[in-house]
């Protein structure tokens, strides 16, 4: 099982310190030293003797992602005191032919590094070889612009043998940081991670916290199934809060993980076959991944994408809608129970959009479809009756709605917040309005038609009603809304209208 590294850029005692106490709080194992701009004149001694956890030195010249600017003889120096002064690990560069003597030391971690800071090398596993030696783990680290550029860690991971050859192997890079979680799930012995999110060593470092408690890479093993996020906007999901919480409660061994890219066929195949049991799937790639699913749900059919994706014994895919369930049973709750044929509209033509209206249909209701461009759901609207306008406020009074639906990206967090489609839409009081949007919970949206009356259902609705679905596809156990909602306690998620 992997241990974990607090990296810190060492600076002064009384951070270190800091540091480290809350290192050792959030569940880290070791923590290790950047000496990069420690003072020289400043001893190690007495600080490595007040830190609770093991540490490990390391001393990086900017060639190497580091700051230290002094001379060969004086890095090597400061790295022999901190040795001295009770240091049980040292982190050596590819390029580095010195080698301490580990008398009078109590030196029990070699590490050997690797950084490429403009991709991923065609030769990781030659560059493995050259620095791998008896007793001593490989840390290879490389640059991904995209998720999928990281296909040849995973591919190395798969064929590493972690008892001959102890390899850490992972991309930087905002996208990548998920391949340090499946390096421990594949054997890799260490996994680095951040006190703080916002001061890691290297760009896009995971915080320890999540590490730890949210994604338990101490307890990943081989057994470990893999679950995730696809989509071109993940990182930012509450998937992982709420799946791995409910992996953890229903005693199920698996990670679920954000995994963004504009390349998803490639993400999906360089993982592990027998490892990647499901993947839930977002904008923009519902209807892309539905034509690549041997079998779909009859919803997933009805609307033309799949927000779920299981594995098929044999290989491929099973496709499922449960995007439809989440959105009827929200309007249920806020008691749009029996439509009768009433007027309900929704705004927008994406995939969101066709499972929106496909629920306001099954719960009898008169659906119209308002959007910019109807090409993308006219025969979607022509099979099922669906009216399709114009996207303009006079067209939305005119029809005068029961429910509407918002199911575009406008006011998504990330983009302009305050952002509104149709901002001169008031509606009558007691029309209920559904924003999909679920970062923020509180969308200008909702926060203009809650002021006028108007009975709100936030996104974060939706997406729990719909998560519960997934969680019986994923494990085959169900979990009730409210032990699901206490999951996303601590994010915004956990605010209620």
């Amino acid at each position: 099982m992997a241990k974990i590294i607090a990296s810190v850029l060492a600076r002064s005692r009384g951070q270190v310190l800091m540091h480290a106490q809350k290192a050792a709080m959030l569940g880290a194992d070791w923590i290790e030293l950047r000496l990069d701009v420690w003072p020289v004149q400043e001893s190690l001694e007495q600080l490595i003797e007040a830190i609770r956890l093991p540490v490990l030195v390391a001393c990086r010249t900017p060639e190497d992602g580091g700051r230290f600017r002094g001379t060969l003889t004086a890095r090597r120096e400061l790295l022999t005191h901190a040795l001295q002064a009770g240091a049980q690990g040292l982190d050596l560069e590819q390029w580095e032919t010195w080698t301490p003597s580990a008398g009078r030391t109590g030196l029990k971690l070699r590490i050997r590094s690797f950084h490429s800071f403009t991709g991923v090398p065609k030769d990781l596993r030659r560059i493995r070889d050259e620095l791998s030696t008896p007793g001593t783990v490989v840390k290879l680290v490389v640059t991904a612009y995209d998720l999928a550029d990281a296909a040849p860690v995973i591919e190395l991971l798969q064929d590493t043998n972690q008892a001959e050859q102890p390899t850490v192997a992972f991309a930087m890079g905002r996208t990548a940081w998920p391949t340090r979680i499946m390096a421990a799930a594949m054997g890799a012995p260490l996994v680095y991670g951040s006190i703080d999110p916002q001061a890691g060593t290297v760009p896009d470092q995971p915080s320890i916290g999540l590490l730890s408690q949210l994604y338990r890479v101490g307890s990943l093993g081989p057994e470990t199934k893999w679950y995730g996020l696809l989509g071109s906007s993940a990182m930012h999901s509450l998937g992982p809060w709420l799946h791995n919480r409910a992996f953890r409660r229903l005693d199920h061994d698996a990670v679920y993980l954000p995994l963004e890219t504009s390349r998803p066929e490639a993400v999906l195949a360089m993982m592990p076959q027998d490892r990647l049991a499901g993947v839930s799937v977002t904008a923009p790639f519902k209807e892309r991944m539905l034509g690549g699913c041997l079998h779909v749900s009859d919803e997933a059919a009805a609307v033309g994408v799949v927000n779920t994706m299981i594995a098929a014994d044999g290989g491929g895919w099973h496709g499922y809608n449960t995007d439809v369930l989440g959105v009827r049973e929200a309007l249920e709750h806020a008691g749009a129970i029996d439509g009768d044929g009433m007027n309900a509209v929704v705004l927008g033509s994406g995939g969101a959009a066709r499972a929106g209206a496909y629920a306001l249909l099954q719960l009898g209701f008169s659906v119209t479809m308002l959007a910019r461009s109807h090409e993308p759901v006219r025969k979607f609207a022509d099979t099922y009756g669906i009216g399709l306008g114009s996207l303009s406020e006079s067209v939305l009074v005119e029809l005068n709605p029961k429910v509407v639906v918002h199911a575009t990206p406008v006011g998504t967090q990330g983009r302009d917040e305050n952002e509104r489609l149709l901002p001169c839409y008031t509606p009558p009081p007691g029309t209920i309005v559904h924003d999909m949007v679920y970062q923020p919970v509180r969308t200008k949206l909702l926060e203009d038609c809650l002021a006028a009356g108007a009975v709100v259902v936030p996104g974060v609705e939706v997406f729990l009603r719909q998560a519960r679905a997934q969680v019986r596809l994923f494990v085959g156990k169900d979990l009730s809304e409210d032990v699901l909602r206490s999951f996303l306690a601590g994010s915004t998620a956990a605010v209620r209208l």
